[in-house]
């Protein structure tokens, strides 16, 4: 998927679970991050080709095995709220969020996603659109209608903490 696809979908949930501003941020951050980690890495490498070389390898790999993510919302749902503070917390709630809906949304293309987090051989993949195709905006053209839709009043809201804070 491409990461506009990832965005909207994650801003989307995020609204769904009635997250606060820092929460829906967050997610949207979180919902490239997998890629990120694995462009990150691939950094590494000394020459460009080598980069894209070392990028192909691990891509859907490690970083988008869908455990770490859950690991990440768990522990925001469980460490004690004094560690974390509110906006800590709704921070790394969205960021495993926003990583676990890119997982689930890779998950829909014929690459598919890791089973275990050490092994790109056992991926689960339910082949429904590839990434950059048809389907995929079909898809992303139904998360913003539906979105628009359902959370019209909390995109307002949204729109008007970030224009109080001259972001705009």
């Amino acid at each position: 998927m491409k990461w506009i696809t990832h965005q909207a979908t994650a801003v989307a949930a995020a609204l769904a679970l009635h997250l606060p501003l820092g929460g829906v941020a967050a997610a949207c951050a979180g919902a490239v991050l997998p890629d990120v980690l694995d462009q990150r890495m691939a950094g590494l490498a000394p020459t460009r080709r080598g980069q894209q070389k070392i990028f192909n390898a691990i891509h859907r790999g490690t970083t988008h095995w869908f455990g770490w993510w859950l690991a990440v919302c768990v522990a925001a749902l469980v460490l004690p709220p004094a560690s974390l503070g509110t906006l800590g917390r709704d921070a790394l709630l969205g960021l495993g969020f926003g990583g676990l809906s890119h997982v689930l949304l890779d998950m829909l293309t014929p690459s598919g996603v890791p089973l275990t987090p050490f092994s790109r051989q056992n991926k689960i993949s339910l082949k429904l659109c590839s990434t950059g195709s048809l389907g995929e905006y079909c898809f992303l053209a139904c998360v913003v209608g539906l979105t628009g839709l359902f959370y019209h009043d909390d995109l307002l809201r949204l729109t008007h903490k970030l224009a109080r804070t001259h972001l705009f």
